[in-house]
C-alpha cells in the first residue's frame, strides 16, 4: 500500500495543550502543510486558544465533543495524546474505536496494568496505528548508532550508557512527580526514554539493580540509577541509566563495543564522537537532535496512511515491554 500523504494533508488533533504539545504543533507547522492541526482538546480555554490562534484549528473542551463534531467539515486522521498518563485510556479507546490513529506521549501509561489494557486495545484494532512518542529514536545520531551496531562496526557490544538529567526543583509541585497521575517521578518521566533507547538498539533488557532517591515527601523519585543486562543476541550488553531532576544537567548517550565507542552529547547537537579501540578519535557530522519531533510526526502520518517510514516507531506492544521494565525498577529498587 502506498501513502496518501502525497495527495492530501494528514489532519491531526492534539489532546492536551500543555508544554509538550508545542513540539508537535511546531512539527506540523514544519511539514510544508502535509500535516495540518485541525483540532485541539483541552479543558482549559487558555490552552485551547493558544493552539487555535497558532494554527487556525477548532477547539474543544473534551474529546467527546470533538468526536461528535468530527466529520462535519473535516476528518481527523490522527490523535496526538499529550495528557497526563492517568487519563489516557478512555481517550485512546474512543479514537481507536473510530479508526483514528493514535500517537500517545510517553510513557504509555502510569501503571503496568493500564499499559497492558492499551496493548490489548491495539491488538483489538490491528489496522489502526497505535504508537508511543519515544522521539529519541528519531535523533540522527541515534540512527547512526543503530546502523553501526547492526552492521557490526563496533564489534561485540558491551555497554549502553545514558544520562538524561538536569536540575528542575519545581517538579516537586507538578503532576509529573505525583505517582497517582504520572506513575512515579524522574525515572518514569525521562528514564522511560532511556529504557526505550536500550530496547530500540539492543532488544529487551532485564533490570538487575536500581537505586532511587526521593527528595520530596509523598512524591515520586527525584533521581535514579538503573542497571540492565541484555538478552538474546545482545546478552553481553550491560545498561547503565541515570535520570534525575535534582543534579547537574547531562544529556548523553554512549554505546561501547570491543572495536570502539560512539557517544552523543545533546549539548553538541551536530557532532557524534567515534573513538576506535585502536586509532584516533573523530567527529561524525550529524543533523541536530532538534529535528526528532519533525521526523517522528512525519513517520506517524506516513505509517497511519499505509506508508513504511514509521516502522521504527514504538508500537503499544513495545511500549508495554518498556513499561514492564519501569515497573520492575519502581517495585524493586533500593530507595536512598
Amino acid at each position: 500500500m502506498t501513502s496518501s500523504m502525497a495527495t492530501q494533508p494528514f489532519h491531526l488533533a492534539i489532546v492536551g495543550g500543555g508544554g509538550i504539545s508545542r513540539a508537535h504543533v511546531n512539527a506540523a507547522r514544519s511539514s510544508n502543510e502535509t500535516i495540518v492541526i485541525s483540532a485541539v482538546v483541552d479543558p482549559a480555554e487558555t490552552a485551547r486558544k493558544a493552539i487555535c490562534d497558532a494554527t487556525g484549528c477548532r477547539g474543544f473542551p473534551n474529546v467527546e465533543e470533538m468526536l461528535a463534531d468530527e466529520g462535519n467539515d473535516r476528518t481527523i486522521d490522527g490523535l496526538v495524546v499529550c495528557t497526563p498518563p492517568s487519563v489516557r485510556l478512555p481517550i485512546i479507546e474512543a479514537a481507536l474505536g473510530r479508526g483514528i490513529a493514535v500517537l500517545a506521549e510517553k510513557p504509555i501509561a502510569h501503571t503496568l496494568a493500564t499499559a497492558h489494557k492499551l496493548a490489548e486495545l491495539s491488538r483489538k484494532y490491528p489496522q489502526t496505528t497505535a504508537v508511543v512518542g519515544y522521539c529519541h529514536r528519531f535523533v540522527p545520531a541515534i540512527e547512526e548508532m543503530k546502523r553501526q551496531i547492526d552492521a557490526g562496526e563496533l564489534g561485540t557490544m558491551l555497554r549502553f550508557e545514558n544520562t538524561f538529567a538536569c536540575s528542575i526543583p519545581g517538579m516537586q509541585d507538578k503532576w509529573m512527580s505525583d505517582p497517582a497521575v504520572s506513575g512515579g517521578g524522574s525515572f518514569i518521566d525521562t528514564g522511560c526514554h532511556s529504557l526505550d533507547l536500550y530496547y530500540h538498539l539492543f532488544g529487551e533488557g532485564k533490570v538487575v539493580g536500581a537505586t532511587l532517591h526521593r527528595e520530596w515527601k509523598n512524591r515520586g523519585e527525584s533521581n535514579a540509577t538503573v542497571l540492565l543486562r541484555g538478552t538474546g543476541d545482545f546478552a553481553s550488553v550491560a545498561g547503565v541509566i541515570q535520570s534525575g531532576w535534582l543534579e547537574p544537567a547531562r544529556f548523553v548517550v554512549t554505546v561501547v563495543g570491543t572495536k570502539g565507542l560512539l557517544t552523543y552529547d545533546y549539548d553538541k547537537p551536530t557532532e557524534l564522537r567515534h573513538a576506535p579501540s585502536d586509532g584516533a578519535p573523530r567527529a561524525i557530522p550529524v543533523e541536530s537532535h532538534e529535528i526528532r519531533f519533525d521526523r517522528q510526526l512525519a513517520a506517524f502520518a506516513d505509517r497511519s496512511t499505509g506508508g513504511r517510514t514509521g516502522s521504527q516507531m514504538a508500537d503499544f506492544e513495545q511500549a508495554t515491554q518498556v513499561a514492564e521494565m519501569v515497573d520492575a525498577v519502581l517495585k524493586n529498587a533500593v530507595v536512598i
